[in-house]
């Protein structure tokens, strides 16, 4: 399918919009890595409440979309959020970039006072914690041009909803963007992440975890959608050089400290850091849910099929169980690309045994990278 994905241009005399940032930074990592069942185009709106709509209109037009998914910034909030609903009003507390400033008007005097996300908005959410990222559903867009092309979007004749994201700054602060939440502090846009600052590229893996979540919902809803093979996903961005990172997927100690899930404890066996080598591994879980090799255990077979030092970890991993639902050799790809921030990391995951959700996968491979990055941050002074 193909989803269109737009941003703002920045507004109001500030040098950068985190929704056209984050958006730059996903389209260029669809296009080094494309994903299966899904095509992604993407747009960029004014901020200006004349010329939004038929600039959106413009863009669907264009690519013919069989979804759109709206992305603004809003500052004052410090997580990636979702809205559930658009409201048919404009009432701006300042003017747009065209000098423009409505209050109190209807977007579509004809149309219905509210529209809800033509997506699944739990599983957007869903999606982008399982990549590590900070995200929460929200019921309330403003009334400037975020509400207003949100609206707009969820009234296309394809689905379409809409996705705010921090106002993160390459530094300092937004000088505005509080629209959809007046009077918060623009600082609270730089703080979450597990302590540290968010990024752009940390806003771009959110956003392309949405993406596919979109693709996905969407493409079982028609029935005429080809499946495309499940691939399982995460990534993040550390701050730390390619080398370090590369290192950390091929030291024991590394693996033992950041590889077990929340909840889990590792032990690394017998690495050998060369193509055709691999290790043992074993995870002890203490609370375990649906272990695969004995009542609190999840032993595997990882063996290293290429290995492109600083930039690709190619494994093949095989679950030591008794349950048919277990077996089989999964495919796991780990990449390595150089950002101004560190390090963006992605894995995934193909062949995956039919016993493992997509979901419980996903959101244990985030929470590994996410511990990678704390164990690789944490060393710098080391």
């Amino acid at each position: 399918m193909r989803i269109l994905v737009t941003a703002f241009e920045p507004f109001g005399g500030d040098p950068e919009n985190a929704s056209l940032e984050a958006v730059r930074r996903l389209a260029d990592a669809w296009a080094a890595d494309p994903q299966p069942g899904a095509e992604l185009v993407t747009g960029t709106l004014p901020v200006a409440f004349g010329a939004a709509g038929p600039a959106l209109r413009a863009l669907v037009d264009e690519h013919r979309p069989d979804a759109v998914l709206a992305v603004g910034e809003a500052g004052g909030r410090s997580a990636i959020t979702p809205e559930r609903w658009a409201v048919n009003e404009d009432d701006a507390r300042i003017p747009d970039n065209a000098g423009d400033q409505p209050r109190g008007t209807p977007i579509d005097p004809a149309g219905p006072a509210g529209r809800p996300s033509g997506f699944d908005v739990d599983a957007l959410v869903g999606a982008i914690l399982a990549v590590g990222l900070p995200a929460d559903a929200s019921d309330d867009a403003g009334r400037f041009l975020c509400n207003h092309v949100a609206y707009l979007v969820a009234g296309l004749d394809v689905p379409g909803g809409f996705v705010h994201v921090p106002a993160v700054r390459t530094s300092g602060t937004a000088g505005v963007g509080d629209e959809t939440d007046p009077g918060a502090s623009a600082d609270a846009s730089a703080i979450t992440h597990e302590g540290r600052r968010l990024r752009f590229d940390d806003l771009a893996l959110g956003l392309a975890a949405a993406v596919r979540s979109i693709a996905h919902g969407d493409s079982a809803a028609h029935e005429h959608a080809r499946e495309a093979p499940r691939v399982d996903r995460a990534g993040t961005v550390i701050a730390a050089a390619p080398d370090r990172v590369y290192a950390a997927l091929l030291d024991a100690e590394a693996l033992t400290a950041w590889l077990p899930p929340e909840g889990a404890a590792a032990s690394i066996e017998g690495l050998d850091a060369r193509e055709g080598g691999g290790f043992r591994a074993v995870l002890r879980f203490d609370d375990p849910v649906d272990p695969k090799t004995d009542e609190a255990t999840d032993a595997s077979r990882v063996t290293f099929v290429e290995l492109v030092p600083h930039e690709l970890v190619v494994q093949r991993v095989a679950f030591e169980s008794a349950e048919e639902r277990f077996r089989g050799d999964m495919l796991m790809t780990w990449r390595m690309q150089p950002v101004a921030a560190g390090t963006r990391v992605t894995v995934s995951a193909a062949d995956v045994p039919p016993g493992i959700s997509p979901e419980d996968h996903e959101l244990g491979l985030g929470q590994s990278l996410a511990k990678l990055a704390a164990y690789l941050e944490g060393q710098r002074g080391d």
